[in-house]
């Protein structure tokens, strides 16, 4: 990123400023979203250097969702919209391929964390940060995907929902293709 570029930073909601001037500090930011020429958001980019105040504080959008989500309080397009527009770490298994673990319920899949605090309970031997529709083109098939396992929000979504996320536009029916 060049200092020409202007962003959208998210910050930590526990953080205050003393004063107007008062800037966050670093690791008080969440993340950002770049912002391209024409005022359009880019993927969200999670601050590996963040770290929640509390193991209750999300520690980024999807993360924040899928709390959201487990209570009720938030709409499958919504998650669909955040899965979408964030990019995530998955997990590899150090020869190029989707490191694949076994859900609680027994089902095949491959692994990803949404920020530095989830990735750092899980043990893997290499990453690779993607965008959904990368995470999705190189799911095996029969595999779902673990969101942040572990963590106090962790999910399998079914690779039907996210390839149908993949091709869904906000607000619409997935491509018939």
């Amino acid at each position: 990123m060049t200092d020409e570029e202007s962003v959208i930073l998210l910050l930590d909601p526990e953080w205050r400023a003393e004063d107007d001037l008062d800037l966050p500090p670093f690791e008080a930011v969440v993340g950002l979203w770049p912002l391209g020429a024409d005022g359009a958001a880019g993927p969200f980019r999670s601050n590996p250097e963040y770290r929640p105040v509390n193991e209750n504080s999300p520690s980024d959008p999807v993360d924040a969702l899928l709390r959201l989500a487990l209570r009720g309080d938030a709409e499958v397009e919504h998650l669909r919209i955040v899965l979408r527009d964030c990019l995530m770490d998955q997990a590899m298994n150090g020869d190029g391929r989707p490191l694949i673990g076994r859900s609680a319920d027994d089902v095949p899949c491959a692994i990803v964390a949404t920020s530095t605090p989830h990735r750092d309970r899980i043990a893997s031997p290499d990453w690779r940060r993607a965008g959904l529709a990368e995470i999705v083109a190189a799911l095996p098939d029969g595999t779902d995907l673990l969101v942040n396992p572990g963590g106090p929000a962790a999910v399998r979504l079914t690779g039907d929902f996210l390839r149908a996320t993949v091709t869904t536009e906000p607000g619409g029916a997935p491509d018939a293709g």
